[in-house]
């Protein structure tokens, strides 16, 4: 990946940051790290496909907060620390801290 790209994905940590604070709600994040993410347009398939498992399970706690159709009780707190956890080390090995 080239400089720019590891910048922009080192810049996610500062949403989470806002995440965190209650800066954000947890839809934004899901929809700023997405849009960072696209913005990066990593080529290799290898980091493209562990964000995006990452991603996936990050909005599916979103959806079940946010959702008519989640019914209550469903979304999973300590899921949801854990996804973030992960997303902090994959920022970690594949950005450049901004």
């Amino acid at each position: 990946m080239e400089d720019y790209q590891h910048a922009l994905i080192g810049r996610m940590t500062a949403y989470l940051d806002l995440y965190d604070s209650g800066t954000i709600p947890l839809l934004k994040l899901a929809e700023d790290l997405r849009g960072l993410f696209e913005a990066a347009d990593p080529r290799e398939l290898s980091i493209r496909d562990s964000f995006e498992e990452l991603w996936v399970e990050l909005d599916a706690e979103s959806e079940l907060r946010t959702e008519p159709w989640a019914p209550p009780g469903l979304a999973d707190d300590a899921h949801l620390r854990e996804i973030l956890r992960r997303l902090r080390s994959w920022i970690e090995l594949h950005g450049l801290a901004s």
